[in-house]
């Protein structure tokens, strides 16, 4: 993660962009006009509340678009905040309890975590670093 490769925490895949958006129905519709879809969506629990998410892939790349619901959600914050944009990148993480360590002791903090579908996920509070949070996720071994 520094500037000298060998101060690099890991070394990382990007999984997926998340943006996160007032209006899935328009977003996605406008998409599909630029020929981007369909975006099947789905709504879950986050903490502190519940979005509507939808995914579209682009060969290995996920673009996840999130839409506040309900609650004080780490993403109705943002786009209180910053508006509508990108959120995060996530990484692909083989044992992500050892990357949290190995970033903790570099000064990263984590903005939230969770669980959902079998994928472990953590924010990164990176916003200042590089303008958006990293995320890290470890997906089930299949």
């Amino acid at each position: 993660m520094g500037t000298n490769p060998s101060e690099k925490v890991t070394d990382y895949k990007i999984h997926q962009i998340g943006i996160v958006i007032k209006d899935m129905d328009k977003t996605a519709k406008f998409l599909e006009k630029l020929g981007i879809g369909p975006v099947p969506t789905i709504e879950t629990e986050v903490p502190n509340g519940k979005v509507k998410i939808g995914i579209y892939q682009q060969g290995d790349l996920q673009i996840e678009l999130i839409q506040p619901l309900q609650g004080n959600t780490i993403h109705a914050k943002w786009l209180k905040q910053k508006g509508e944009g990108i959120h995060h990148v996530s990484y692909h993480c083989k044992d992500i309890e050892k990357e949290l360590q190995n970033l903790e002791k570099i000064g990263v903090k984590i903005l939230d975590r969770g669980e959902i579908f079998g994928v472990k996920w953590a924010y990164l509070d990176t916003q200042e670093k590089c303008g958006f949070i990293l995320e890290l996720g470890q997906w089930p071994e299949t």
